[in-house]
């Protein structure tokens, strides 16, 4: 049977031409390590892997938003603590001082009393790695707490009063840190709050009345004298008051013991509130810790599953491919070998 130069190139140049294009595509989805190089190559996989990156956009947002809140929250429960103990060692101290001691010892109770109202002031005002306060609120880059210490530069017998501590952060609520905060998106309808309010904290509910000694006038020889009282309405001024009043040679001893007394169950009433937000911060930690298991299981096996479906099995396209270029390579040498035949070869 004789088959025409036609034919034969009807019949064999097809399955070359298959074999080359397939290669191209091969090589290309190797190049890109994609299955699909376009839309219309699998429309339903092509949705499946938008909505499977969609999902992990979101998930690995929501994975940001909890490392950031959790490193807040972490910083912020490293000074609540700190400030804790500087509350816990004012509230020592004050168990421990009375009206009779000798001026030296109130003295230097005083000047202990002033460190640790440094420290505390110092808490309040703390910023966060990223240069925000932690305890303003939204207004993070304003410093939240100012208080201008009377001691120790307070002259007797004319002493002066500790003014009531200015807060120029976000105002409070009624109830503990129920307005002036931040929160952070950590999950489909989750939420977090990553900062406190501490208005309710240091604030004292009924004011602590702390007197100071003036000398009386009309002046008398010896000079007589009168105390004044300053009700004081944050922990900042009872603790600056208090420390004037130590120092204070002229004070009434049952009007000390009693400032003493009263500062003390402010402070310790303090310390309740400020362990009502650790424990806040450290719950608030524990929501971040179970939202970041979760989110992170759901961004694996997303990834996974578009990885399965979009991404090429490298392995098996590089065997198919050698094989192609084999089968291609013997259908371009039979082909080209079968093109020179002619039967003049054999007259």
């Amino acid at each position: 049977m004789r088959i025409s130069s036609l034919s034969f190139a009807a019949s064999s140049l097809p399955g070359i031409l298959d074999n080359q294009s397939q290669i191209a595509r091969l090589s290309q989805e190797l190049a890109s390590n994609r299955k699909y190089l376009a839309s219309k190559d699998n429309p339903l996989a092509t949705q499946q892997a938008m909505n499977l990156s969609s999902s992990i956009a979101t998930d690995t947002q929501y994975v940001a938003n909890q490392t950031a809140a959790n490193q807040t929250l972490s910083e912020e429960s490293t000074v609540l603590q700190g400030m804790d103990t500087a509350l816990q060692g004012a509230s020592n101290l004050l168990t421990t001082t009375s009206s009779g001691d000798s001026a030296a010892v109130r003295s230097q109770k005083a000047a202990t009393l002033a460190s640790y109202y440094l420290q505390i002031k110092d808490y309040v005002n703390s910023k966060d790695s990223s240069g925000n306060y932690l305890f303003a609120g939204p207004n993070d880059q304003t410093q939240p707490y100012s208080h201008t210490p009377v001691y120790p530069v307070a002259t007797y017998p004319a002493a002066a009063a500790s003014l009531a501590t200015a807060y120029s952060g976000a105002a409070d609520g009624p109830t503990l840190s129920s307005q002036g905060v931040r929160s952070a998106s950590i999950g489909n309808n989750a939420s977090v709050q990553v900062s406190d309010n501490l208005q309710n904290v240091v604030g004292f509910s009924s004011p602590v009345t702390i007197p100071y000694a003036t000398v009386a006038v009309p002046a008398t020889n010896p000079p007589t004298y009168t105390t004044t009282n300053v009700s004081a309405q944050d922990v900042f001024q009872a603790m600056d008051q208090l420390a004037i009043a130590l120092n204070d040679p002229n004070l009434p001893s049952s009007q000390l013991q009693q400032a003493i007394s009263d500062t003390t169950n402010a402070i310790n009433a303090t310390l309740g509130k400020l362990q009502a937000v650790e424990s806040r911060v450290a719950v608030a930690q524990v929501q971040i810790k179970d939202a970041q298991t979760n989110t992170k299981d759901r961004l694996t096996n997303n990834q996974n599953a578009l990885s399965d479906l979009t991404q090429v099995d490298q392995a098996s396209a590089i065997v198919e491919m050698q094989s192609r270029q084999t089968t291609l390579q013997a259908a371009e040498t039979a082909f080209a070998q079968t093109s020179k035949l002619s039967m003049f070869n054999y007259m």
